[in-house]
Parts: structure tokens; C-alpha cells; sequence
């Protein structure tokens, strides 16, 4: 098979790959991070390259209109339409890089007592001095009341047996009833670490923890590899179906990504890999079923009902590098797309514990929500993220560096201004930037309440151009990308679109329970990409409803807290299991109430009921 070398830029780095394979592809085997929101499907436009040299094959479909005039006259392609026909210099654009991504790692945790699933057993030398194999096995048994030892950890008693007639020797037992982790000789019972981890779609998050004290020692944050297989679920899904190495790819992407951060924090903290003993897992159902090696295909059928039991399985089975006999707890899961993640906001919040009517919320690449309280939730998911996220979006990124990801509008020049994530300049917006901007340009008179811009308006900030009417955010001169940052009315209709099935999803979720705005006490708002929202834009924009007597918390990262603490407390993971068998899931693409409250919120901010505040001062200018 003809083979071709291709060397990335700005990284310098070679690869040597086949003339049938695509760019995205080679880039994707080289470790190298390309945006590619479809997992290379071609309809998504996030994968420019360059092509600086060399002979391609680009199979461009001009219609879709993925690439400007101007970008392809540069020589611009997109990494997963394109073959090297001989070998290449690809420069990947700032743009198409998945780099420096501001992640959030931080939860509020609540003081809890420290009670963890596996705990160590020291023996002293009087329990076994002149005691040969069978003894010891027999009194394993009696002291730990394990009915049987594994294959690994019976080889350590043999090949340490002879040592236990010593004076003085004694022996540390790891313990996760009723199974038997570990020997140790020696007291090493201080030495119990345990892992929460918040395997995300976007990133994943792991604490290393101190089983002992229940201290976190250490936190680390990386993106999840399986970004190159496509941003989102179904993408991913997809991968797998197509590709009969699709689901081992797409576990060992993330269990890459796991073991790298568990290697730098044990590294960092002087911990080794062995003493970890415990890991709790928690994530959306798809990525629970990737981190486990399962098939998550059967999930793209709205009639899917799934068990809603934890799943736990062992270290060694899906590659984990702690110790090998640990176990691997994952919070049960609720439905096809509500997660273990998903319990672990609701542990976090207690609200299980209150009387009050409460509203959860995690945002991220989709919206859950949850409405409860003591003994009874309700709740539903929504794909509001993908436009938020930078689907469909010209000037869409992630919140990584050189994304605006703050706007203010001057009311008297309508000139935006604007932070970035970072040291870079502007390259494109993120989630929180681009509800700014559109918040700004509503309040501003830029944008009427059904998306349209104002075209009396006399600014050189509001004009039209390729796309019809556009936004001026940031001019070309500021920017990484030679050209003027923008937000087009295509891209408003795109975020419209998302911040109405969120909205709607609340709406749906009030209307069943007969509720309204004021009847909700505490809001709680989960997930990394909702901690960096400005609170007052999303109302105004319509994302969050008003709720007028509600007070409202930001928690952070709910899924690696809930994850803590099932690590740390067996109350908290009976707890887990019970608030699973207790939430009500509806999907709202098939709720009769949703499409006419998708309709209501279609309008900024939307219907008077979830917005009372602002219908009210909008009736009295």
C-alpha cells in the first residue's frame, strides 16, 4: 500500500500513513488534537487545515458552504474530506486546534464523615508468627470475613508466607467486603488512595484521595481523547457502529486519558499506583458505557429502558493503571442520556433532603434538568449544548484559549468589548461569549425578540454581509484569524433554537407538576460550562426562566463530587442507588407538551410565565 509522509504544523510533528486515509484520521493516530464536532463525517466545517505542500484530494462539497471563497483560495480543506495524494506540510489554524481549554475541576463539597468502601486490616506479628499458608488463609478468612481470596492475591500469601514465622513480621490486609484487595507486609494501612473520577464528554476530572482522612490530595483535568471520534454523543456512537474497532477505540481513549492523569498526580504526590484501592466513575450513560468497554449503540432507541443498578467491575478488566484488584464502582445511571453524572449533581446539591421545591441544572454539551424534592424528582434532558458549544456557529469554539468568552456592549457606540481565555488573541467565541453577545445585543436594540437585527440601525458594528446581517465583535486587526470576528443572524437562530429546548425542557417539566416560577426555592447550577455563565444574560436571553423567590447556587463540577462522595462514604453510595430508583425520566421529544413550549420560547426572552420580571417592564416603557 502507497504510503506518504505528512508533517503537522505548528508542532513539527511527522506521520507516515496510507494515501486512502483522511487527514483527521492521521492526525487523530499521531496524537494530534484536531476540532472535528461530526467525528469526521464532513458536515460540521470545525476541521480546517492548511495545505502549505503537497498533492490532496480534497472531496469538498461546495453547496454546504463549509469554507468561504477566500479560505479555500488559501488553500484551506477540511481535515476529514481530504487525502494526501504525496507527501504534505498541514498547518493546522489556531482555529482547528483543541488546546488549553479552561476546565473546571472545582466542586463545593459538603463535610461528610468519612466512612469508605475499602479499608486496610493491619495484623501484628502475635496473630501470625509460626503460622504456615493454610493457617493464614484460615485466618484471613476469620478476620476478614472474606469467603475467598483471587489467583493474584493468593500468589503474594504464598510467596510471603514463609516470612510470617519471622519475629516481629506482620502483614496489612486491604479489605472491600467481602472480597480480599491486597497483602502487604509490613503496617501500610496509612497508605489507602482512592480515585473520583468525572468522565465527561468534553473532559475528563480525576481527585486523588486520601481514603484514610477522606483529604483530596491532588485534582487533574485533561481533555477526553475520544474528541477526535466527534464532539458529541451520537457522533461517537457512530464511530462505533461503522468501525469494527470502534469500541475499543473508544475505551481506550479514555482510558488513556484516565491513566495519564492518574500518573501525574500519583507522581506529583509521591503515591504509587498500587495503594490506589477504590475508584468511583461518573458520567452520562454513553460515556459510562465507553469507560466500561460496553456496546452504547442499543442507546440510540428512545424505547431503551436501562437498569438503573451500579455497575462495578475490576481495575485489570478495563485497563485501569492503579492496583490491579481494585474495584471500579460507576453510579448507576437512569436513562439512555441521563447519567451517573447525573446522581452525583443531586448528592451534591442534598437536595433529596429538602422539603422545598428545587431546580437542578447541569449544563454542558446537552442540559439536564431536575425537579424535586425529598423523596421524588422529576427530570429530562435536552441538546441545547451543540450551538453553545460552536455547531453551527461561524465564529463557534470551545472554551479553550483565545475564546472570547465575556461581551459588553456600549449602549452610546454599540462597540463591543471583551475578555479572552488566555494570552492568545480572539480566535472565535465560546458558550458564555456568545450569551453575552447576544444578551448585549437584545438590551441594546441590536436584536428585535425574534432574532432579527435591527437594520435602521447606523453602525458600522451592524452590517450585512456574506451570510446576511452580522454583529462585529471583534475587528480583524484584534484578532488570531486575520479577520473580523462575527455573529451572523444564522448564528442567533442557531442559539435560539438551543436556549428554546432548554427553556422548554423547565417549562414541560413546571406544566406536569403544576408549578410555577415561584414555587421554586433553590436553583442549583452544575457543570463547567454553566459556572462561567453570566446569570443575568442567560435569563435575559430566555436560556434560564426567571424564578423570582429562588436562590440560587453555583455548585461546580457535580459529576467528580458526587463521584467523591461515594468514594469516601458507603452511606452516600446507597444513597446514589436510591435517588436513581427514585427519579422519573420523560424523553421531551416525544412529550405532547413539548413543541408548544419549544414555540413559546422561541421569542427573547419567552413566554410571560417563565419571564415575569421582564414582561412587566417591558409593559410599563
Amino acid at each position: 500500500m502507497d504510503q506518504v509522509s505528512i508533517i503537522f504544523q505548528p508542532y513539527g510533528k511527522r506521520a507516515r500513513a496510507s494515501k486512502d486515509d483522511n487527514v483527521l484520521g492521521i492526525a487523530r493516530e499521531a496524537g494530534i488534537n484536531i476540532r472535528s464536532i461530526c467525528g469526521g463525517k464532513g458536515s460540521c466545517g470545525k476541521c480546517k487545515v492548511v495545505i502549505r505542500k503537497g498533492d490532496i484530494d480534497f472531496r469538498y462539497i461546495p453547496k454546504e458552504k463549509l469554507l468561504t471563497e477566500e479560505e479555500l483560495s488559501q488553500g484551506y480543506a477540511l481535515a476529514c474530506l481530504t487525502r494526501c495524494k504525496s507527501d504534505c506540510e498541514v498547518l493546522i489554524p489556531p482555529e482547528s486546534r483543541i488546546e488549553g481549554q479552561k476546565i473546571l475541576s472545582d466542586a463545593v463539597i459538603p463535610d461528610i464523615q468519612v466512612d469508605p468502601s475499602v479499608r486496610k486490616l493491619f495484623i501484628s506479628s502475635k496473630q501470625l508468627h509460626g503460622q504456615s499458608y493454610e493457617q493464614l488463609m484460615k485466618s484471613f478468612q476469620l478476620l476478614t470475613k472474606a469467603p475467598s481470596i483471587s489467583s493474584v492475591v493468593d500468589s503474594k500469601l504464598r510467596s510471603i508466607a514463609g516470612r510470617c514465622s519471622e519475629e516481629g513480621a506482620t502483614l496489612t490486609v486491604g479489605l472491600q467486603e467481602p472480597k480480599i484487595l491486597d497483602i502487604e507486609v509490613g503496617n501500610t494501612s496509612e497508605r489507602n488512595f482512592g480515585l473520583a473520577v468525572d468522565v465527561g464528554t468534553t473532559k475528563v476530572t480525576v481527585y486523588l484521595v486520601d481514603l484514610t482522612t477522606g483529604k483530596i490530595i491532588g485534582t487533574g483535568s485533561d481533555y477526553n481523547r475520544q474528541l477526535t471520534y466527534g464532539e458529541d454523543l451520537v457522533s461517537r456512537i457512530g464511530y462505533t457502529v461503522d468501525r469494527v474497532e470502534g469500541i475499543k477505540n473508544m475505551q481506550r481513549a479514555v482510558i488513556k486519558t484516565t491513566n495519564n492523569l492518574v500518573e501525574r498526580l500519583t507522581s506529583e504526590h509521591g503515591v504509587e499506583a498500587s495503594w490506589i484501592t477504590d475508584v468511583c466513575i461518573a458520567g452520562n450513560t454513553v460515556m459510562t458505557y465507553f469507560f466500561l468497554g460496553k456496546d452504547a449503540s442499543s442507546l440510540l432507541d428512545p424505547n431503551i429502558q436501562i437498569p438503573r443498578q451500579s455497575i462495578t467491575t475490576d481495575a485489570w478488566r478495563i485497563g485501569l493503571r492503579v492496583n490491579p484488584e481494585a474495584g471500579v464502582y460507576c453510579l448507576p445511571c437512569v436513562s439512555r442520556f441521563l447519567g451517573g453524572d447525573a446522581v452525583g449533581d443531586i448528592l451534591l446539591s442534598q437536595m433529596y433532603e429538602s422539603p422545598e421545591i428545587s431546580l437542578l441544572l447541569d449544563i454542558g454539551t446537552n442540559v439536564e434538568a431536575i425537579l424535586g424534592s425529598r423523596g421524588w424528582f422529576l427530570s429530562t434532558t435536552a441538546a441545547a449544548g451543540p450551538a453553545f458549544e460552536g455547531w453551527g456557529i461561524r465564529f463557534g469554539m470551545r472554551s479553550v484559549e483565545g475564546a472570547i468568552d465575556h461581551v459588553k456592549v456600549d449602549p452610546a457606540t454599540l462597540k463591543a468589548s471583551y475578555t479572552i481565555i488566555g494570552e492568545a488573541r480572539p480566535r472565535g467565541i465560546c458558550g458564555s461569549g456568545l450569551i453575552d453577545v447576544m444578551s448585549e445585543m437584545f438590551r441594546n436594540g441590536i436584536l428585535d425578540s425574534l432574532g432579527k437585527m435591527n437594520r435602521k440601525l447606523s453602525s458600522p458594528y451592524v452590517r450585512r454581509g456574506d451570510e446576511g446581517y452580522e454583529y462585529v465583535v471583534a475587528q480583524a486587526p484584534e484578532t488570531d484569524v486575520g479577520k473580523d470576528i462575527v455573529v451572523t443572524e444564522k448564528d442567533i437562530a442557531n442559539l435560539i433554537d438551543s436556549k428554546a429546548a432548554a427553556c422548554a425542557a423547565m417549562g414541560v417539566m413546571m406544566k406536569k407538576m403544576k408549578l410555577s416560577v415561584h414555587d421554586v426555592r433553590n436553583v442549583n447550577i452544575c457543570g463547567a460550562f454553566a459556572t462561567y455563565i453570566d446569570p443575568n444574560s442567560a435569563m435575559a436571553i430566555g436560556l434560564l426562566p426567571e424564578f423570582p423567590k429562588a436562590q440560587v447556587t453555583y455548585l461546580g463540577n457535580g459529576s467528580v463530587a458526587g463521584a467523591y462522595l461515594t468514594l469516601v462514604s458507603r452511606k452516600r453510595r446507597e444513597k446514589a442507588s436510591e435517588i436513581a430508583s427514585l427519579i422519573a425520566y420523560f424523553d421531551l421529544l416525544k412529550d405532547a407538551d413539548f413543541m408548544d413550549e419549544y414555540t413559546a420560547a422561541y421569542s427573547l426572552p419567552g413566554k410571560r410565565e417563565l419571564f415575569p420580571t421582564w414582561w412587566e417592564a417591558s409593559r410599563k416603557k
